[in-house]
């Protein structure tokens, strides 16, 4: 099923007008088009050797470290805990001039189907919560991590669709899409197999 699966995936992304843009230290970056929005949607592969779903989750539910490896966060916040398979959480990203920075609030979700096989979904959501003057509060993102485990590793694909909201020429972050994920992937990688 798992040769299956990945054998079928390059037919996919052809069907769905996917595009490599990055394949470098094991993190693979498509941009896709899409017809229902300006915006190219993304998806990027990659592995995290030596760990399990279980230490995944908690890194991740680990917030305040996401200025640590996502790329251009400049402060990450839990706002609210709903419990170790949910949480709220805000945070602000450095966008280069002349865009104004960007400001997110999500919902986090983890669906553990077993012990190889798990699901973790992000999505903006309406908070009440004034938006500073000086940031833009993203108004749609939504994302998803699939993962499954071979042997002591976990394979990873990770969908994602924004509208940034505000002034953003889709041509500029359409052309500057992949570098953010093999980049925020990369520093994720490294920080979880420095753990082990």
């Amino acid at each position: 099923m798992l040769f299956l699966s990945t054998s079928l995936l390059p037919i996919y992304l052809v069907a769905q007008n996917c595009v490599l843009k990055k394949d470098k230290d094991g993190i693979k970056v498509y941009t896709c088009k899409s017809d229902s929005s300006r915006f190219r949607s993304l998806q990027a592969e990659f592995v995290i050797e030596n760990t399990s779903i279980e230490k995944l989750n908690a890194f991740l539910f680990t917030v305040s470290k996401y200025v640590l490896w996502q790329y251009n966060t400049t402060e990450a916040v839990m706002l609210k805990k709903i419990d170790s398979h949910e949480m709220i959480y805000r945070a602000i990203i450095d966008a280069p001039w002349p865009l104004d920075n960007r400001e997110l609030i999500v919902q986090f979700s983890t669906v553990v189907r077993d012990t190889d096989h798990a699901n973790f979904y992000i999505k903006t959501i309406p908070y009440e919560l004034p938006v500073p003057d000086d940031l833009v509060r993203v108004p749609y993102s939504q994302a998803s991590w699939d993962i499954t485990r071979v042997n002591n590793s976990l394979h990873v694909t990770y969908h994602m669709n924004i509208d940034p909201g505000g002034y953003v020429p889709p041509l500029f972050v359409n052309m500057a899409m992949a570098e953010g994920p093999y980049q925020s992937f990369k520093n994720l990688k490294k920080l979880i197999e420095l753990q082990q």
